[in-house]
């Protein structure tokens, strides 16, 4: 029997020398198997080459006897072409440069040697060499291999398109997408895509697209097969048009768009679905171009095969809170929860990722002491000045997070202790823009009036929720953050997300038991969770307790 090792086919035809095994072993002839042909990378602005791995076996008997040989490796053909260097991935070889040539000892099976092969510094598009390796087996003789390099390869570059930055709810437009292979070899297959935040959709489906969905962000690949030749010039088919509508939560938006060899795309989620559309997207050449060999390969520089486009819509989101009215004696603890509201109809989110998009700052009315909070929510001084001490503070700053979606809640659940009675005590809760004061209204929310509702414990007239059966001032820890996901819709202002709605968020520890507020319910902030209908996320954050 006899073992046979073919590795980077895709890279080109695998060359091996004639093989004939007489009977005598000491006429035996051993062939050298590997690629003859290896396409280089060229470098990307500012970074290195891309190594690509040469793999070389030895073709020999079966024998499962350890061989011991001599490898060279004649680099004087690819000096100022590329870089060779032994992987050494392992101890089974020893490989020693000198005059040009990696001299590598070998011992074991199996019989291989790992080289990795960059561009080397300079290097023209389109240089060639060549890699001759021999070899030196007792008692046999070696076929030598000799492997074609160049410098070059396929090259997608996706044109930027000119589109409309300024949208209205509705409005779509068509997307005069252009490509281009400006490498050196043409690429066999091409992979679109295309990536849409939460505010805008791709309106046309076709059967070789699939659709992934994470977080915010929608992915469609679509697979175009054909060879896509150097020089050539490409653009949408005229019977497989593309157009992006703003959706009604559109805001600020982004379109990402690009072009890659089939085989070298970004992989899809393993929950991607497939479009069954009765048709498929195509493209057709602007301008012709001379035929060459089709690869699969690695695109020759990955920085140019995507593009980003950003869109502004006309849009409003109302950010609003909810009043609390508690009410209690003297040592009584309470538990609360105060409650931001997006009710849409756009989703929002921060520019900066690490940001965050709004604040919510809770006055905690007289006679009152927090004992328990949010990690999202700091303690302040009246005037805002940060303090050490977390519980016991009169005012707390409350971060949201950077995105929030239409219709989406966010819960900050608080326990209290009523220190003193003091009758119709007020405090307050307001959501808005970060400032160096009082949080001010954001310039796409329509309604300041609804940013700032009343916190008020023992109001005139008797109103408001007692302590709750089971005090949750417990000093034993919350569970560690985890995330679900409910369709339960609920008609009421309650922790579980309307029929129209994104979700509820709910930062901490224990939730509400307040009349007009939110039941016990565990929330996750941190999933961008696409909804399809009325969902809620769930995570549950440890707080901080006295």
């Amino acid at each position: 029997m006899r073992k046979r090792i073919s590795l980077l086919a895709a890279c080109g035809l695998v060359a091996v020398g004639t093989a004939t095994i007489p009977a005598n072993a000491a006429d035996s002839v051993f062939p050298l198997v590997g690629p003859s042909a290896l396409e280089l990378p060229l470098p990307v602005d500012g970074a290195g080459a891309r190594e690509q791995r040469l793999s070389i076996t030895l073709d020999h008997p079966a024998t499962g006897a350890p061989f011991a040989g001599l490898f060279t490796v004649d680099l004087r053909k690819v000096a100022g072409v590329a870089t060779v260097r032994d992987h050494a991935s392992d101890s089974s070889h020893q490989c020693d440069e000198k005059d040009g040539e990696l001299v590598c000892a070998y011992k074991g099976l199996p019989v291989s040697l790992e080289l990795d092969v960059a561009a080397a510094k300079g290097a023209a598009k389109g240089a060639t060499g060549e890699i001759t390796v021999t070899g030196k087996v007792p008692g046999a003789t070696v076929t030598p291999l000799t492997t074609k390099v160049s410098v070059g390869g396929p090259d997608l570059v996706m044109r930027e398109m000119n589109l409309k930055k300024d949208l209205k709810p509705g409005e779509s437009q068509p997307l005069p997408l252009v490509f281009a292979n400006e490498g050196t070899q043409a690429a066999k297959g091409v992979v679109l895509e295309l990536g849409t935040t939460r505010g805008m959709e791709l309106v046309e489906t076709y059967d070789n697209c699939r659709t992934r969905t994470a977080g915010d962000l929608t992915t469609v690949l679509c697979t175009v097969e054909g060879d896509f030749v150097p020089g050539a010039v490409y653009e949408l088919a005229g019977d497989s048009p593309l157009h992006v509508k703003a959706t009604q939560r559109a805001y600020d938006d982004v379109l990402r768009y690009g072009i890659y060899p089939a085989g070298d795309e970004p992989k899809a989620a393993a929950s991607s679905s497939k479009a069954r559309a009765g048709r498929k997207l195509g493209v057709s050449p602007v301008k012709s171009a001379p035929a060459a060999p089709a690869l699969r390969a690695s695109d020759l520089n990955p920085g140019d095969n995507r593009r980003e486009f950003a869109f502004h819509t006309e849009n409003t989101a109302d950010f609003t809170t909810s009043p609390v009215s508690l009410k209690g004696k003297a040592g009584d603890a309470l538990s609360t929860a105060f409650v931001f509201e997006n009710k849409g109809p756009a989703w929002i989110h921060a520019a900066n990722p690490a940001g965050s998009l709004a604040r919510t700052v809770v006055v905690v009315p007289e006679g009152a002491k927090v004992t328990a909070k949010p990690q999202e929510c700091l303690a302040v001084d009246a005037d805002g000045t940060k303090r050490a001490e977390q519980l016991g503070a009169p005012r707390y700053e409350c971060a949201l997070g950077n995105r929030v979606g239409e219709n989406e809640k966010v819960v900050y659940p608080f326990d209290l202790k009523i220190e003193k009675v003091v009758e119709d005590a007020k405090g307050s809760v307001t959501v808005g823009d970060w400032g160096t004061g009082a949080p001010r209204p954001h310039a796409f929310d329509p309604n300041a009036a609804d940013n700032t509702a009343a916190v008020v414990i023992n109001a005139k007239g008797g109103t408001g929720t007692g302590p709750s059966p089971s005090p949750s001032t417990s000093t034993s820890p919350s569970p560690t953050p985890s995330a679900s996901v409910s369709a339960s819709p609920s008609a009421s202002p309650t922790a579980k997300a309307s029929s129209t709605g994104t979700g509820t968020t709910a930062q901490g520890g224990n939730l509400a038991s307040t009349g007009s507020t939110v039941g016990p319910i565990a929330v996750g902030a941190a999933a961008l969770v696409a909804a399809g209908g009325a969902l809620y996320v769930a995570v549950r954050r440890r707080g901080v307790r006295g």
